[in-house]
């Protein structure tokens, strides 16, 4: 591997549930998005592409692969064809389920009584009770709930009468979804999963063929998770504006059917291989639960990556000069991931931050962020002073011409009483002259121009800087209000000042790319994310597009 060109690697995954409109977040998309992902890769769009997808003129070089014929040109592959396998797939998303009458009142009955039960328990501060609440709160399967309630019984709560009987309706209702039958996949399940890889085109990754890169993802997918039909594979070669290989991909579409069991348990048995691999591989990093959360669902793909990347390495490169290595920004990204993650698991008062503290530096972040705009402020004034001895020293040069120019015309006019030869010396000096006085005239509207353009920008610089110093206090502020007072009056008056620096940002903006239009936005989507990052703690915090919808409307 030492002599070996280390070369980064995308690999990605999507699962798509058998809802209809949902929207393609977070790793998962919905049955438009997957009816929208299969007509792309087949190359059969419904109407004329908004934007160029890919080069028809380069479509030879796409190749398809279904397990019934193996690998062909795509070209070769009827139309018809396409879209009854299009057809074939979008159907599977309409997976069946086992009807229950009254399974769907008794979850949405059982997710009130959790939110009853998840407010009481906010309101306790004894270690003991807060920890007989959280069992309650986390229970799996069929639970013993006399034991639970018994263990809540044993601490000193208020209004522990009304509570006790609370909890005892959440895991009456608990137990009962759990005994009842389970459909064959809930709504928001996947049903479908596509994924694909490639190699950036820039690392010129070389010495394989399309064959070999259709050939790895296909028995990397039936190698380890060999219980889930592929549906097809499709290499993409059509769609590199150089016309290099380098960057050819290939897009597989799973079914996440277990053709032994008939669930739909692809994501499970991914967790149960990545906790395999974890434990023989990378002992001591803690592995993936049953029902991952957010946090767990980014590392568990993660290390779906670094399987990839270690099949890659073994298979695709094994006997050419490139190895596959994840970027330091990539695998900082995943150390940051299991900090967080581990974080999560202990008690608040035990954790290296909570939300607070995150806030607090946040609102740290922000007033480094001034002080900032301010030092850029005065090095702006400071290049608007160097602007002023240049336009001096123009001045001074401009008078040193104005002599020089005088100087020839003065032995213009004593050449031209002399000889012919003198005279022709005399055009020469004439013509010097000209240009010379031409010379001040272009050096002072240059002069000019450069100094009203530093001007020009200075202005526009300390005008953003007032206005984005508002937008972030306005932001800063309401964070302040909403985890101290709470009063909602205040909130709303500290956003409003917020959307107002944010539109005098837009009306003021002339920058050719809207650069202070796109800082702001930064700004707004940094300060913001901490209401995401934390939406599994405090699930009553405010929607973040909800915010950014007040600050910023479209």
């Amino acid at each position: 591997m030492n002599d070996k060109k280390i070369t980064s690697m995308i690999f990605k995954t999507l699962n798509y549930t058998n809802e209809i409109k949902k929207v393609s977040t977070n790793g998962h998309g919905g049955r438009r998005q997957l009816f929208k992902s299969l007509r792309h890769s087949l190359r059969i769009p419904a109407s004329e592409p908004k934007k160029l997808e890919w080069f028809d003129e380069q479509s030879h070089l796409n190749l398809i692969w279904i397990p019934e014929t193996g690998t062909t040109k795509l070209d070769d592959y009827p139309q018809e064809q396409r879209e009854a396998l299009l057809t074939k797939i979008a159907d599977e998303a309409e997976a069946p389920t086992i009807v229950n009458d009254n399974r769907t009142e008794l979850l949405e009955l059982r997710s009130k009584l959790k939110n009853k039960v998840k407010n009481a328990s906010k309101k306790e501060t004894d270690n003991g009770s807060i920890i007989a609440f959280q069992n309650i709160l986390n229970v799996k399967g069929v639970v013993d709930t006399e034991q639970l309630l018994s263990n809540l019984d044993l601490f000193e709560i208020n209004r522990k009468k009304q509570k006790l009987e609370t909890a005892r309706q959440f895991l009456e209702c608990h137990n009962e979804i759990e005994r009842g039958p389970k459909a064959l996949i809930r709504k928001n399940q996947a049903v479908i999963q596509e994924a694909f890889f490639k190699f950036p085109s820039k690392n010129e990754v070389s010495e394989i063929n399309a064959e070999g890169r259709i050939n790895l993802i296909k028995d990397f997918y039936q190698q380890v998770f060999s219980d889930y039909p592929i549906h097809f594979i499709v290499l993409h070669g059509d769609e590199d504006v150089n016309l290099k290989d380098h960057s050819d991909h290939p897009h597989i579409f799973i079914s996440t059917k277990n053709n032994k069991t008939g669930r739909y348990d692809l994501r499970e048995t991914q967790i149960k291989k990545v906790n395999s691999y974890l434990k023989k591989h990378r002992p001591g990093i803690e592995l993936i639960g049953e029902t991952p959360d957010f946090l767990e669902s980014q590392l568990l793909f993660g290390y779906l990556q670094d399987m990839f990347y270690a099949y890659t390495n073994n298979r695709l490169l094994k006997n050419t000069p490139f190895y596959a290595k994840k970027n330091e920004k990539t695998e900082g990204h995943m150390n940051t991931l299991r900090h967080i993650n581990g974080e999560a698991k202990k008690p608040k008062s035990e954790r290296t931050f909570n939300l607070y503290t995150l806030a607090k530096e946040q609102m740290d972040e922000a007033i480094r962020k001034a002080e900032l705009a301010k030092q850029e402020a005065g090095q702006a004034e400071q290049k608007a002073q160097k602007a002023q001895e240049y336009t001096h020293k123009a001045n001074q040069y401009v008078k040193a011409q104005l002599t020089k120019a005088g100087d020839a015309i003065e032995q213009q006019r004593l050449a031209e009483q002399v000889t012919a030869e003198e005279r022709e010396q005399a055009e020469t000096y004439r013509k010097k002259s000209q240009k010379y006085l031409q010379n001040i005239a272009d050096k002072s509207i240059e002069s000019a121009r450069i100094q009203g353009e530093i001007t020009s920008r200075l202005a526009e610089l300390k005008l953003f800087k007032s206005n984005l110093g508002d937008l972030i206090a306005g932001i800063v502020a309401w964070f302040d209000e909403l985890f101290k007072e709470k009063r909602q009056d205040i909130q709303d008056m500290y956003l409003e000042r917020a959307r107002i620096a944010y539109l005098k940002i837009q009306v003021n903006d002339r920058t050719e790319h809207h650069e202070f239009i796109k800082e702001a936005d930064r700004e707004i989507d940094q300060h913001l994310k901490i209401l995401d990052e934390h939406r599994n703690e405090l699930p009553e915090l405010p929607e973040s597009r909800y915010i950014k919808g007040k600050i910023r409307p479209e």
